[in-house]
């Protein structure tokens, strides 16, 4: 059997500290997967995500539809799929927005267990959809005290704290009294500036790859180390590495590499296939107790 999962499915079957093991999991065994496949035809951008690991293969094809006359579609929209390497069956299909969100937030938990997070003030800089999952997962995983949100849209950065309790307030605000930031933009001139960053800060950057650049060089020369998701996808599609003195991969970190980090921790993310088979794999193994999704 198969199942198709909606945005709603998935929200509603995700338990984040399951989501973690399971991403962990796939970090440290599953095979270095190839980096994406992309094509671009009349303005539009397709690319093939694929892994392979823990008895399974998943494939995500996602596409960003910047000229698309139905307004009411997302800007981005893709498929995740999870399918048996006997077979060839496909046993999940999902929507890969809410599954990208949720595989993103669970990675930057395990990046913010690595650089010694310790909950206090939480600042988040934007407040779309990714601000909006890794601040759900961090209030139900980690915690915080004080959560601060800026966004160049005022009203959304008000909606958002609402939801979750927090204050909107100023960019500087949140680099000068934030113990942890959360970068979730598309902003294309850096937002994090190292010269305010408080000593002791921990940094997650998990804007779009680019032309989108969040983090200043001063941020990376205080940091020496560079945590990521993947180096060959930091180094291929960022160029916020360039002044780190090294860079670690998530599933090194796992299995005990250490960074030599400075007076502030950053960890940067540009996305990873392995992630997507591990969101893909907890699904799979939620719905299959839950009501069934036929295809």
């Amino acid at each position: 059997m198969a199942y198709r999962l909606s945005a709603s499915d998935i929200n509603a079957l995700v338990d984040p500290k399951k989501l973690v093991t399971v991403v962990e999991k796939a970090l440290i065994e599953a095979p270095r997967p190839p980096r994406r496949v992309a094509i671009e035809y009349e303005g539009s951008w397709l690319g093939v995500m694929p892994a392979s690991g823990l008895g399974f293969y998943s494939v995500k094809i996602v596409g960003v539809y910047p000229e698309n006359p139905r307004r009411s579609l997302p800007l981005v929209r893709g498929i995740l799929m999870l399918i048996d390497p006997k077979s060839g069956e496909i046993l999940l299909e999902a929507d890969a927005g809410p599954a990208t969100a949720w595989r993103t937030a669970a990675a930057t938990i395990i990046a913010f267990r690595i650089m010694g997070y310790g909950g206090g003030v939480l600042g988040v800089i934007g407040a779309g959809v990714q601000a909006d999952y890794h601040i759900r997962f961090v209030r139900d995983t980690l915690g915080y005290d004080k959560l601060l949100i800026y966004d160049i849209v005022s009203s959304k950065a008000e909606v958002l704290a609402s939801k979750y309790g927090g204050m909107a307030v100023s960019l500087e605000e949140i680099l000068k009294r934030s113990d942890a930031i959360i970068a979730a933009t598309t902003s294309r001139e850096p937002v994090v500036h190292g010269d305010i960053l408080r000593w002791g800060a921990i940094v997650a950057s998990i804007g779009a790859p680019k032309p989108v650049r969040e983090l200043d060089d001063r941020v990376v020369e205080r940091s020496r180390c560079l945590l990521v998701d993947s180096r060959e996808g930091v180094m291929s599609e960022s160029d916020e590495w360039v002044k780190a003195s090294k860079l670690v991969e998530l599933s090194e970190a796992l299995r005990g590499v250490k960074c030599d980090w400075g007076d502030v921790r950053v960890y940067k993310s540009v996305g990873y296939s392995l992630l997507d088979l591990a969101i893909a794999i907890h699904l799979y193994e939620m719905v299959k107790s839950s009501l069934p999704y036929v295809i």
